[in-house]
């Protein structure tokens, strides 16, 4: 009878221990603060729009943040981002900005959106860490698997950074190139979407 309640007692503990470890904290996009760019080139100039409304959520293990520190091997839980396509503003004007929301078809795809789905932390050196962010990318209506490297930092208690580049063709998501002049005009296949997001508990 003591064999079977000390085992009980371990299987009670050992419950509690991985709930409790397995606790996440969901950070929210503090928008006011987060950078994000689109940046591309075309037979005229190089251009670079901004974009002005970034939403979304990072949950990360609630020691990572508690302790301040990242170590090699912790894991970010879950990442949601959401771009309204709309709010990519050119400071080229209405035209620029016309021409980018025909090419990401906003009208039947409103949003671009980024969904983690494994990133663990590779590299770290205190509340300064390297992760490889593997997710979902849909833009236009495509949806790709992507990597690509970002490098994370604990502000404070409830605050933290990420910032990182990703680069992308636009006909591997089935969208058309813009041009302008007639054709005269035409933008490279390939675009940068570089970003700091800011997020907070």
């Amino acid at each position: 009878m003591k064999i079977i309640r000390l085992h009980f007692l371990t299987f009670c503990l050992a419950l509690i221990y991985s709930v409790g470890y397995a606790q996440t904290v969901k950070l929210n996009v503090l928008n006011e603060e987060t950078t994000m760019t689109v940046s591309g080139t075309s037979t005229l100039h190089d251009w670079t729009s901004e974009v002005n409304t970034v939403s979304g959520f990072v949950e990360v293990n609630e020691k990572l943040v508690n302790k301040g520190k990242a170590k090699k091997g912790d894991e970010i839980a879950l990442v949601s981002i959401v771009v309204p396509v709309t709010s990519i503003i050119s400071p080229r004007g209405a035209t620029m900005d016309k021409k980018t929301y025909n090419a990401l078809k906003s009208e039947e795809h409103p949003e671009i959106k980024f969904s983690l789905k494994d990133c663990k932390i590779t590299s770290s050196s205190g509340s300064v860490f390297q992760i490889d962010a593997n997710g979902d990318l849909t833009i236009a209506g495509e949806t790709k698997s992507v990597t690509f490297p970002v490098e994370g930092n604990i502000i404070s208690g409830d605050k933290m950074s990420f910032t990182g580049a990703y680069k992308l063709n636009m006909v591997e998501y089935n969208m058309e190139p813009p041009s302008a002049m007639f054709g005269q005009i035409e933008t490279g296949e390939e675009v940068e979407i570089k970003f700091e997001l800011i997020v907070i508990k």
